[in-house]
């Protein structure tokens, strides 16, 4: 999400994301994705059950914390491994009482900020 986006489109991805990292579950997966990891290594990992671990990844890659990667092993065939797509997440209230974030990327990936302010002021 980039500074051009629309107020809606912004203030959604602020809810989402703040919904995202509220839920224990999402910051442990987080947490346990050091370097590119199996949905098997998470469950065994975390003790998360796999359907868990999978609904999870579908909101975190779709908020673009994490990124997906297709393998492919003589043993194992085709299967998906994930890694950590933040180094940083960020929150603050400016002067006008917005909540601004900034998803911070590793790697020298653009950083993203967004802006979101109640539309009753």
């Amino acid at each position: 999400m980039s500074d051009a986006g629309s107020e809606d489109d912004e203030s959604q991805f602020v809810q989402r994301l703040l919904d995202a990292l509220s839920e224990e579950t999402n910051r442990t997966i987080l947490s346990a994705l050091d370097e590119p990891t199996s949905v098997a290594e998470l469950v065994e990992e975390c003790g998360i059950p796999t359907s868990t671990v999978y609904r999870r990844l579908d909101t975190l890659n779709e908020l673009d914390l994490v990124t997906e990667h297709v393998s492919i092993d003589a043993e194992r065939g085709r299967y998906r491994r994930y890694e950590r797509n933040v180094s940083r997440v960020s929150i603050a209230v400016d002067e006008r009482g917005r909540l601004r974030t900034r998803v911070e990327r590793p790697n020298g990936e653009p950083d993203e900020a967004v802006t979101w302010g109640p539309t009753a002021r």
